[in-house]
C-alpha cells in the first residue's frame, strides 16, 4: 500500500509500475492521492490498524517532498512514520527528481521550481506534472543507482532537509523488486 503526497505524478508512477508487475506477485495499491507527509503518515497507521484486523499487505509506504521551502510537519512525520513502522520514500527537493535520475545522473543542489523546469526540459512528455511512464520505464534501473550513489554522499543521520538533492524512492523500489522476486531491468527489453 503506497500513500503519496502528490495529485499526479506520484499516481502515475505508482499506476505505471502496477502495469510492470500485472504478471508477478506482487500488489501495489494506491491509499491516498494527495496531502502533506504528517497527514499522509496518519491516514498510513490508520490503514496499518485496519490491516492488522484481516488485510494482506506487506508493507505501507509514504512517498513524499520536502520541497523548498520544506514542509512544517515534516520531522514530525518521519518520526511518526518510525514509531509505527511505515516506511518513506522523501524526495529533497521534490518527485521530479526521481524521474529526472531515470534519464540522467543530477547531483547539484536545485529548488522545486528549478527541478519541475529539468523535468520540463528533459523529459518529452513532461507537462503540468504528468508525464508518459513508458517514456521513463527503461530508466528505472539507473534511477535506483543514481538514487542510491546521491543517498550515500550524505551521512546516514543528516537531516532530510540537508540532503539536497536525494530520493529515496530506491529503497521502495528495491522493496518492491524483493517481494515481486524481480530485478526491473530483466523485465525491460534490451537493445
Amino acid at each position: 500500500m503506497v500513500f503519496f503526497e502528490g495529485e499526479v505524478t506520484e499516481r502515475l508512477y505508482i499506476n505505471g509500475l502496477r502495469k510492470i508487475l500485472r504478471r508477478h506477485p506482487i500488489q501495489i495499491e494506491p491509499g491516498s492521492k494527495n496531502g502533506e507527509p504528517l497527514g499522509l503518515v496518519r491516514s498510513a497507521i490508520k490503514r496499518a490498524d485496519e490491516m492488522r484486523a484481516g488485510d494482506a499487505y506487506d508493507a505501507i509506504w509514504c512517498l513524499f517532498d520536502v520541497e523548498t521551502p520544506p514542509h512544517g510537519s515534516l520531522s514530525s512525520a518521519l518520526s511518526l512514520a518510525a514509531k509505527n513502522g511505515i516506511k518513506c520514500a522523501v524526495s529533497n527537493p521534490c518527485f521530479e527528481l526521481w524521474l529526472i535520475l531515470h534519464l540522467l545522473n543530477h547531483n547539484r543542489e536545485v529548488t522545486t521550481s528549478g527541478m519541475v523546469k529539468l523535468a520540463d526540459k528533459e523529459i518529452a512528455s513532461y507537462k503540468e506534472k504528468g508525464f508518459e511512464f513508458d517514456a521513463l520505464k527503461e530508466g528505472i534501473g539507473q534511477a535506483i543507482s543514481r538514487a542510491a550513489d546521491l543517498d550515500s554522499r550524505f551521512a546516514p543521520d543528516a537531516p532530510i532537509q540537508g540532503k539536497n538533492p536525494s530520493t529515496s524512492m530506491w529503497k521502495f523500489m528495491t522493496t518492491v523488486e524483493e517481494f515481486a522476486g524481480i530485478k526491473f531491468d530483466s523485465l525491460l527489453p534490451r537493445e
